[in-house]
């Protein structure tokens, strides 16, 4: 499959994700940075209520890190699934691979629901997203490449 291929494939699942149940708002695939990769979304994000793909999936992965380094300080392994409630909603963060999985959710949301099409999606979008990162870097790579070339550095 081509790096484009498989972008429009994991926009399919996440646009799947999102449209499977009521109460979804945001799915997103972050990088373990916290960068965000591709998402998904039922709302327009606005700038005038500062909310942001990029504030969600910094956060998203800095607690999901800070989760899975607690668990293993206490010998719980891995996490198998993140989900932080609020007054007002719930995040359910999984790791896929080589990202994380972030779904937001308003606070009626089906919980059993949605953990098992997180567990029904993931190694999926696992298998994907390795792939898609692979092609990333191997670009990156071909752009470094060339970037120093030898018969290029003298037009520098």
């Amino acid at each position: 499959m081509s790096y484009s291929e498989d972008e429009i494939r994991l926009k399919k699942i996440l646009t799947s994700i999102i449209n499977s149940a009521p109460g979804l708002k945001y799915a997103l695939l972050t990088d373990d940075t916290g960068i965000t990769i591709l998402s998904q979304s039922k709302f327009k994000f606005s700038d005038n209520n500062g909310v942001s793909v990029e504030k969600i999936g910094a956060i998203g992965g800095a607690v999901f890190v800070a989760g899975e380094e607690q668990g293993h300080i206490l010998g719980y392994g891995s996490i198998n699934l993140q989900i932080t409630e609020y007054l007002e909603g719930m995040i359910f963060s999984m790791k896929v691979g080589e990202g994380v999985l972030c779904i937001v959710a308003d606070k009626n949301a089906q919980i059993g629901f949605i953990r098992a099409t997180m567990k029904k999606w993931g190694p999926q979008l696992g298998i994907i997203l390795g792939r898609y990162l692979q092609v990333d870097q191997a670009e990156i790579g071909k752009e470094m490449k060339e970037l120093f070339r030898s018969d290029s550095m003298g037009m520098l």
